[in-house]
């Protein structure tokens, strides 16, 4: 309702141009002066509420879970990170760099290998195994060799460090295959994963230990700073690239549940280990090497997807071969194990479902050419 500012007149619902009862021009301003007492009456069922906001509907589960992992995790992340910077500052100590062949690191560590499995011989000193040992002393050779055909340019000669000679012509022509960083990339990652099966083996851990945190940083940097991969993946699948937090997640459970028993024992001796399992070089070897690539540029999608089939499927198998239901260890796995598979098949699912559009696609283009 409207009301003339001049004689009181009421309009009602009517809108005039002017006052019938004292000829005075109408604005709009005097039409919608009532409006808002009409919105407020009893029509709207009570009094308006100025600070009434619109609430966002509640998070999916998924949400939730990952804001719980971001919160466990950061406090994980900062102490991490401080104990990096300061292996960091141990490591590129130009003391420590003047005093090595070439200035590396890798070297340090290949020496450090070789400590751990020269110690193995002893009969009282457990090791990685015959097998295992052989094959770590093959790798560690190609990886030696390499090291030494990049430190012998002139370029790559660290500052005050002792010059290396240069590559003899035997070992410089071997294949270009046996060139790929990834191998020392590799070799890295499989004295990490020996490190880990090794804890709680006295003494000789930490020689593994250490091994592992030289090469680890030597190589892992060079791992990650690697910007050949395009980016670009990244912004088309932003939610893709998350994926790597449950995958870090769940080999880090896998990882721990591989430490506590998974067989039983008896009074007298205690129930083995899952590092002390069949193969489980190969397992935990597996999970290191999804959360190292699921955490690096394109995430998952570095590997091919049958590779990453091969690897949930022996995941899966293995802790079904390997499980004791009387042990803590399996119960301790099978969360994180889940955790990693179903991260593999979502992120398998876009691209099994970008394969069949593109096909029927394909057929709906012959369709209309035939």
């Amino acid at each position: 309702m409207s009301f003339c500012s001049n004689c009181g007149h009421d309009f009602g619902n009517d809108a005039p141009t002017f006052c019938p009862a004292c000829g005075q021009d109408v604005s709009n301003s005097e039409l919608n002066a009532g409006a808002g007492d009409y919105n407020a009456g009893d029509y709207s069922g009570g009094e308006y509420n100025g600070d009434y906001s619109w609430d966002a509907p509640p998070p999916s589960p998924l949400a939730r879970a990952e804001e719980l992992l971001s919160k466990v995790s950061a406090p994980v992340l900062a102490v991490a990170g401080q104990a990096g910077q300061a292996f960091q500052s141990v490591l590129d100590d130009p003391r420590l760099r003047s005093r090595l062949p070439g200035g590396s690191l890798t070297l340090l560590g290949l020496g450090l290998v070789g400590l751990g499995l020269l110690l193995s011989v002893i009969p009282v000193v457990a090791g990685i195994g015959f097998l295992g040992s052989v094959v770590m002393v093959l790798w560690g050779a190609l990886v030696a060799v390499n090291e030494w055909r990049i430190l012998s340019r002139p370029e790559a000669q660290e500052p005050g460090a002792p010059a290396l000679r240069p590559l003899p012509h035997s070992l410089a022509t071997l294949p270009r295959d046996t060139r790929h960083p990834g191998i020392a990339q590799t070799f890295a990652l499989l004295t990490c994963t020996n490190a880990l099966l090794m804890l709680g083996f006295g003494p000789i851990s930490l020689v593994w230990i250490l091994a592992a945190v030289v090469l680890g940083y030597d190589q892992g940097w060079r791992y990650f700073a690697d910007n050949s991969e395009d980016p670009s993946a990244l912004e088309e699948n932003p939610s893709g690239f998350r994926l790597h937090r449950w995958v870090v997640a769940g080999a880090v459970l896998c990882t721990f549940a591989l430490l506590l028993p998974w067989g039983r024992g008896s009074l007298h001796t205690p129930g083995l280990s899952g590092a002390e399992q069949p193969l489980s070089t190969i397992t935990q070897f597996t999970l290191l090497l999804l959360a190292c690539s699921a955490v690096r540029h394109r995430g998952l999608s570095a590997f091919h997807p049958l590779l990453l089939i091969i690897a949930a499927v022996w995941l899966a198998l293995w802790f079904f071969l390997m499980m004791s239901v009387y042990t803590v260890g399996p119960w301790f796995f099978l969360p994180g194990m889940l955790v990693v598979e179903a991260t593999i098949v979502r992120h398998l699912m876009p691209r099994r479902r970008g394969g069949e559009n593109l096909e029927q696609e394909a057929a709906s283009d012959m369709d209309m050419q035939g």
